[in-house]
């Protein structure tokens, strides 16, 4: 039983960046050969001349949610429809479980949800790896596209890293 619990543990949410329209296509092909996934979708309310009409569209598009080992990416990896799995600095993304009932409650109260991947003056991260892990600062100014700067409580620094290095959550705008 607890061999069981651990395998389970071992498996991660990671993500798939589909082509556009076609999530609904990897999410099938991946439910046929028997591996849990998750696609969250809302309803949505389109307006035609004569007509309105109630659609499904996903809550975040392209993107598809399954639960595997991290050996088992290649298995997945070209899945008719599919790009490829999110990476961030040569590892692939994934989320947790907490995270994927997040989105399924958003989806379920059909939240609007739009990925923002542009940081403005005023939100508060923390940053989860590299050296500077769990610092929390204020992202104060961008110098450029690739640089920004962190105001924190290191002795009231200012620190400035480049964002391909710099993996970080948001915790409050």
């Amino acid at each position: 039983m607890k061999d069981k619990e651990k395998h389970r543990a071992d498996k991660k949410w990671f993500i798939i960046c589909t082509k556009p329209r076609k999530e609904t296509l990897v999410f099938n092909e991946l439910l046929n050969q028997g591996v849990e996934a998750k696609f969250f979708r809302q309803e949505s309310l389109i307006c035609r001349k004569n007509f309105y009409k109630k659609v499904l569209k996903p809550l975040i598009s392209n993107y598809v949610f399954v639960h595997i080992f991290e050996k088992d990416i290649y298995k997945y990896q070209y899945l008719p429809g599919s790009v490829k799995f999110l990476q961030f600095n040569n590892t692939f993304g994934y989320l947790t479980s907490s995270e994927i009932n997040f989105l399924e409650t958003l989806s379920r109260h059909n939240y609007q949800v739009s990925l923002c991947d542009k940081l403005v003056d005023g939100i508060k991260i923390e940053i989860t790896q590299g050296v500077f892990k769990g610092v929390l600062g204020f992202v104060r100014t961008k110098s450029s596209s690739k640089e920004i700067y962190i105001d924190c409580s290191l002795q009231n620094m200012a620190i400035l890293i480049r964002k391909e290095n710099l993996i970080f959550r948001i915790i409050e705008s």
